[in-house]
């Protein structure tokens, strides 16, 4: 037993021996994979990004442009505020915003809602369709009685965010309001600036955050009410930029801190950008743009996705059609379709051809968005805009047919303006300019009836009364319209009937001159009392 005990031990030995060098072999293993993975992640992270050339990425067709979006996640800028009694913020909701109200004397919490909760539920209704998010939260909107709070929620944004008219967003999907710089303004400049709060932060939400600064605030500036004072100095820096070969690239545009150039030269250039990408490729494929954005934070690669173009080729296009758009282009807004009520308006006061224009950008909008029941809307008051201009251009054409004095087409065309105006609302029929140009058109007429009527019967001695009464009603009417010519017809007739009596005349007198003639002759030679011959 010894040798076999012995031998056992020295194997357990070996076999123990044999194992911690294993756990050894294992453990080292581990440690130089664990040594070595960071530090190729390191490296890998340290290489520079590969030049983005549009070859290399394929042409799918566009993303949906309908998802629900949930909030991006928060970005600490401002601690949550206590809300109610015991805080130093009062609350009060509307159906998408929730107001943090510091107190103040110019007005209560409530009042706020009251103020600003229509402007922004309309910005959110429109620019929520525009961008195809529906945000699953509440926007938080905070409202300082002082700057202090609104200075401090602006540290760290940037320039683009900080809003000097006192409404200004902030990455994580918030609005902060200074009540002391909203002092004095126009009912329209609040609205712009709670439209341009709004959509900046429904931009952010859209894109996942990754939307560029450049495309961001044009786009922003472009969902506000246009201002043509305002589009018109943008239209005039842009232009200069351009002539005077200063213009930004887009990249520039769109870099996260701006370039060294004048920051409104930028702003205006990024509203030149976005009015043009909106104009030629409508809503959808910048809403494909937003959607692409989430997944891919590269503007340049979701713009190639979503316009089956590269950034390049579309920038250059841009340029090309700045001449034109400076020229004129810079007054069309295709957001401001979205309000209807200036076509009404514009419908309502008689302005066809205007009411048409608006509601053809409101057209094209609804249709962008698919947005079926303002897009029968609009198409109504599209159809009663086209009868409007059927029915002026056919009393257009009544008043040049009368100045020509052609008054049976003129009569055509007042019987068409007539129907058409049947098919407006009373209120748009002429009615007194289409009596008058009626009376005139059937005075006309008659006096042309007149005047063939005394042609037909001035060649008949019998007739010659009625034919002068008639020719001389045709030239009274024909002076009355001023139709020279033929009112010369008619006393070419006159005149003639006239002639032919002076020489009825002159033939009777002279016949009664033969007969006197000849009975005095008759009485000379017939002599004294008849001889008596028997």
């Amino acid at each position: 037993m010894a040798p076999f005990d012995r031998h056992g031990s020295l194997r357990g030995s070996r076999l123990q021996g044999q194992a911690r060098l294993n756990h050894a072999l294992a453990g080292l293993l581990v440690l130089l994979v664990a040594l070595l993975t960071p530090l190729g992640a390191t490296a890998q992270e340290a290489l520079p990004d590969p030049p983005f050339t549009s070859d290399q990425v394929p042409l799918p067709p566009p993303p949906s442009t309908e998802p629900v979006y949930p909030p991006p996640a928060p970005t600490a800028v401002l601690p949550a505020p206590p809300a109610g009694p015991g805080g130093p913020f009062s609350l009060a909701r509307s159906e998408h915003f929730a107001f943090f109200v510091q107190p103040n004397p110019r007005m209560s919490g409530q009042a706020v809602a009251e103020a600003f909760g229509p402007k922004l539920e309309t910005a959110y209704a429109e620019l929520s369709a525009l961008f195809a998010v529906k945000p699953a939260m509440t926007i938080d909107v905070y409202v300082y009685a002082a700057d202090d709070g609104f200075i401090q929620a602006s540290r760290g944004l940037e320039a683009s965010m900080i809003a000097p008219l006192g409404v200004m967003p902030d990455p994580a999907a918030r609005l902060h309001i200074a009540l002391p710089r909203l002092d004095g303004r126009s009912p329209l400049e609040v609205e712009n600036a709670l439209r341009h709060g709004t959509a900046r932060v429904l931009l952010g939400i859209a894109s996942g955050g990754n939307l560029p600064r450049g495309l961001a605030e044009g786009m922003a500036m472009y969902t506000e009410r246009p201002v043509t004072p305002r589009l018109a100095r943008i239209a005039a820096l842009t232009a200069g930029a351009y002539q005077g070969g200063t213009l930004l690239s887009w990249s520039d545009l769109n870099r996260r801190w701006p370039v060294d150039a004048n920051p409104e030269l930028i702003t205006s250039e990024s509203y030149a950008m976005v009015a043009f990408l909106i104009d030629r490729y409508g809503f959808r494929s910048f809403r494909g743009m937003l959607n692409e954005l989430r997944a891919n934070p590269d503007w340049r690669l979701a713009m190639r996705f979503a316009y089956n173009r590269s950034a390049n080729e579309i920038e250059a296009q841009w340029r090309d059609n700045l001449p034109r758009w400076t020229a004129s282009e810079w007054r069309d807004n295709l957001v401001a379709a979205f309000d209807l009520e200036p076509a009404r308006t514009t419908l309502t006061a008689g302005d066809y051809a205007g009411a048409k224009r608006h509601l053809e950008h409101s057209w094209r909008l609804f249709t962008d968005l698919d947005d079926q029941p303002r897009l029968a809307e609009t198409e109504s008051l599209l159809s009663q805009a086209e009868v409007g201009i059927q029915a002026e251009t056919a009393m257009t054409q009544a008043q040049q047919a009368l100045e020509l004095h052609t008054y049976d087409r003129a009569r055509a065309l007042l019987t068409q303006a007539r129907a058409q105006y049947d098919q407006l609302p009373a209120g748009h029929r002429p009615e007194s300019l289409l009596e008058t140009y009626e009376e005139l058109t059937n005075s006309g007429l008659v006096a042309i009836a007149s005047l063939e009527e005394a042609n037909q019967l001035k060649s008949r001695w019998t007739d010659y009364p009625r034919a002068r009464a008639a020719a001389l009603d045709a030239g009274t009417r024909f002076a009355a319209l001023g139709d020279d010519e033929m009112r010369g017809e008619a006393a070419g007739i006159l005149e003639d009937l006239d002639d032919r009596q002076r020489r009825l005349v002159l033939l009777l007198s002279a016949l009664a001159a033969i007969t006197a003639a000849w009975l005095v002759l008759w009485l000379w030679t017939r002599g004294p009392t008849a001889f008596d011959w028997r």
